[in-house]
């Protein structure tokens, strides 16, 4: 009984990948490669998205193929959690969503509350459990799709990139969660992963995708991790005479039920800050309230004018948003980078980025990882005060994030403010100035404070339909 693929072959960019692979009832096995070398698209041909399958070989699930297995006996079988959440979703909250995979399976309506609560307390979200999914993180967005496999009983789970958007600490507990599953329920899981220091205990052998696949020990893994690691250039810091860019006083903002209250902050120009935390403790609200589509009280002040009065803040502020996808405008890579910039310069950021032989494709078949580089290199030549970075690094191999970084830390350089979100505190270390924790600040109940300006949402709709009408 095993998940077995022998002697299967896929393409990737006509470039044929070979792959044996056997995954046994409660093992744990990791895939390892560059962004865009194809292992996104191989748990798509596992978990059967791909109707076309492998070019050539067998696949089985318990010495069953995929065209044996009802679409009802796939779900109990095998389970993909995707890279990007949101297109796992079809219903509205996160209880909507766990009721609609029972009824995939024809579950008897009667077990169907109790299943979701269990799923919902396993992994500690019942207090999402009615709460749009528009309002969610991208931590807590991740962590509603694992119960969604999870409330499937699937025998083999496919993990890509699933501790992506989590912090640390939230990431060994999933862990020790899936370890205490795998020893109940003998589950087999393969999982996507970057970040090698996660998994050291846990994940026993990895599949290294380089030229093809190569089976490496984890002790091997940690080594090239460190290897890798090693070969980084330095960073640069270059340090322009410094202006204060943005202010914060008196400064709330609401999450659901609490308010987390700021002290006065002030960040200067030319400053690179890296803004971390728990999955939804507040760091893309943060954002969103400097741009004016978050509620908050308090003052916001860029370049010493409050935000909300400032006569022109969408053309001083850039925001690289966490989906990427959310901000292409072209039809192809090429276009998307050549907006204010020479041929020759886009040429040579496409290849900065591994990105030169998708200069014709269209964005939208980009890896995520590949979506993400594209969005920050697109936004970057914009001449603005403020740069607002959403998880940058998602689904980045080691070498690109660190060409990510660079990029952002070239742009604070010529004396932007750059704000990052990231669960990387190692790259916010080696490449900001100040790091501010979400963790530590003071959070009080809603009712002890007066409610946010109603008025700022409002305002940020008005301002924005002026500016594309001008």
């Amino acid at each position: 009984m095993s998940l077995l693929v022998k002697n299967g072959c896929f393409f990737v960019d006509q470039k044929r990948l070979d792959l044996t692979l056997s995954l046994a009832p409660g093992e744990t096995k990791g895939i390892y490669g560059a962004s865009g070398t194809g292992k996104s698209t191989l748990f798509h041909l596992l978990a059967g998205l791909n109707e076309k399958g492998f070019e050539e070989g067998t696949y089985t699930i318990d010495d069953r193929t995929l065209n044996q297995l009802s679409i009802r006996e796939r779900s109990t079988s095998i389970s993909l959690l995707f890279q990007n959440p949101d297109m796992q979703f079809c219903m509205a909250t996160p209880r909507e969503e766990l009721l609609f995979c029972l009824e995939n399976q024809c579950t008897p309506q009667a077990d169907m509350p109790i299943k979701v609560a269990e799923a919902l307390t396993f992994c500690e979200i019942s207090h999402l459990a009615d709460q749009p999914f528009t309002t969610l993180s991208g931590g807590e967005k991740q962590l509603v799709a694992l119960a969604c496999c999870l409330i499937l009983k699937s025998r083999y789970l496919l993990l890509d990139e699933p501790f992506a958007n989590l912090d640390a600490d939230t990431s060994q507990k999933v862990i020790r969660k899936l370890r205490q599953l795998q020893k109940q329920h003998a589950i087999g899981i393969l999982l996507i992963d970057h970040q090698i220091k996660e998994t050291a205990d846990w994940v026993a052998e990895w599949l290294l995708i380089e030229e093809g696949f190569r089976s490496v020990d984890q002790e091997k893994m940690r080594t090239l991790d460190q290897e890798l690691r090693r070969s980084l250039p330095p960073v640069e810091n270059k340090k322009l005479s410094a202006k204060e860019r943005l202010s914060f006083q008196d400064f709330r903002l609401p999450i659901r039920n609490q308010a987390i209250v700021f002290p006065n902050l002030t960040f200067d120009s030319g400053a690179m800050i890296g803004l971390t935390g728990r999955s939804g403790s507040g760091k893309s609200s943060f954002l969103k309230a400097i741009l004016q589509q978050q509620a908050y009280s308090g003052t916001i002040r860029l370049c010493g004018d409050p935000i909300k009065k400032h006569p022109s803040p969408f053309r001083s502020i850039s925001w690289i948003m966490q989906n990427p996808q959310d901000q292409f405008l072209a039809a192809t890579v090429a276009q998307e980078l050549s907006q204010g910039r020479a041929a020759t310069e886009s040429d040579k950021l496409l290849e900065k980025l591994r990105l030169q032989n998708k200069s014709t494709q269209s964005p939208f078949l980009l890896s995520q990882g590949q979506q993400r580089r594209l969005a920050v290199a697109a936004l970057l030549q914009r001449p603005v005060k403020l740069l607002l970075v959403d998880e940058p690094t998602y689904g980045q191999d080691v070498k690109q994030a660190w060409q990510v970084m660079q990029l952002l830390a070239e742009k604070s350089a010529s004396g932007t403010l750059v704000l990052i979100v990231s669960h990387d505190v190692l790259l916010l270390e080696a490449f900001c100035s100040q790091i501010i924790d979400f963790n530590h600040y003071e959070k009080e109940d809603i009712d002890a404070h007066p409610q946010p300006d109603s008025q700022v949402i409002r305002h940020f709709r008005t301002r924005l339909t002026g500016f594309f009408s001008k």
